[in-house]
C-alpha cells in the first residue's frame, strides 16, 4: 500500500500541552468518545483517482481489509470496519490488519480520528505492496457526510487525502 499522509497533530504536541510538574494546572474540557456515525464498513477504490490523493502528506499507518468472496481481482479496493467498540479491521487483497482507533471532537474544526495497527498479517495488498504496518499510527481530521467519509491533513477538511463510501447493507 502507499504511503498515506499524516495530519500536523503529533503526540509530542499533545504532551507539549500538559503542565509541568509543579505547574498550576487549569481546568481544561476535554470531549472524546465512541463516533458511531462511522461505525460500519466502509471502501475506498485505489483504482479511482478521485478517491486517494498522491499528493498526501507520509503517515505511519495505513489499514486494509477482509476480501469479499466476490471481489474482482481486477480492482484494486480496501475495505475498513469500523466498530463500535473502537475497534477496527481493514482487508486489501490477501492483507488484513486489526487495530483500534479513537474519534475526538474538537471545539473548532473537523473531529481527529486516530488508529493504531495492532496486527498486520504482512501479506501482500490489492496494490501489489507488501508492508508490516504492526505498531503504526495513523492520525488524521475527519470528514464525515452520511454514507461519505474523506481523511483530510487539515481541519477545514480542503486537503483530503482519502475519500470513502459506506457499504450499505
Amino acid at each position: 500500500m502507499a504511503t498515506l499522509s499524516m495530519a500536523s497533530f503529533t503526540l509530542a504536541s499533545v504532551l507539549s500541552s500538559l503542565p509541568a510538574a509543579g505547574e498550576q494546572v487549569g481546568q481544561s474540557v476535554i470531549t472524546t468518545h465512541i463516533s458511531p456515525a462511522i461505525a460500519g464498513q466502509w471502501e475506498i477504490n485505489l483504482d479511482n483517482p478521485n478517491t486517494i490523493n498522491a499528493t498526501a502528506p507520509n503517515s505511519t499507518a495505513q489499514a486494509t481489509t477482509k476480501p469479499s468472496t466476490s471481489q474482482n481481482t481486477s480492482q484494486c479496493r480496501e475495505l475498513y470496519n469500523f466498530a463500535a467498540d473502537n475497534e477496527m479491521w481493514a482487508v486489501s487483497g490477501k492483507e488484513w490488519t486489526y487495530g483500534r482507533y479513537l474519534v475526538t471532537h474538537r471545539d473548532e474544526g473537523l473531529p481527529i480520528i486516530a488508529i493504531k495497527t495492532v496486527y498486520d498479517n504482512n501479506e501482500v495488498d490489492c496494490s501489489g505492496n507488501q508492508v508490516d504496518q504492526t505498531d503504526e499510527a495513523l492520525i488524521a481530521f475527519l470528514n464525515h457526510d452520511g454514507n461519505k467519509m474523506q481523511w483530510c491533513s487539515d481541519s477545514e477538511g480542503k486537503e483530503c487525502f482519502m475519500s470513502f463510501h459506506r457499504i450499505l447493507p
